[in-house]
């Protein structure tokens, strides 16, 4: 059963692949409706802000990662032994 409905889905999607690319609505193709319709209301302009805002979003998030990544690495790190460790918590058990 399911590979029949395997079957049939893509005999659809295969069906319309070839209307949108060859079927003629009143002399046109429904990808040629498609691509003047996109060109009639994509602007350039609006292309190139969404562009613009992109990289700055781009520059922003490497801006951030450089910076923290050199906060992390400026950062002391600490080196406590078990030595060290077992002194702390004497010092903790001593003071309840």
């Amino acid at each position: 059963m399911g590979f029949l409905k395997f079957l049939v889905w893509t005999g659809c999607a295969v069906g319309l692949g070839v209307f949108l690319a060859i079927g003629e609505i009143d002399g046109r193709t429904p990808m040629e409706y498609a691509q003047r319709e996109w060109k009639r209301h994509v602007q350039p302009a609006k292309v190139e802000r969404v562009k613009g805002e992109l990289r700055d979003a781009l520059d922003d998030a490497k801006e951030t990662v450089t910076r923290t990544t050199k906060q992390a690495a400026a950062a002391p790190r600490e080196r406590i032994t078990n030595e060290d460790r077992a002194a702390i918590d004497k010092i903790i058990a001593q003071k309840k």
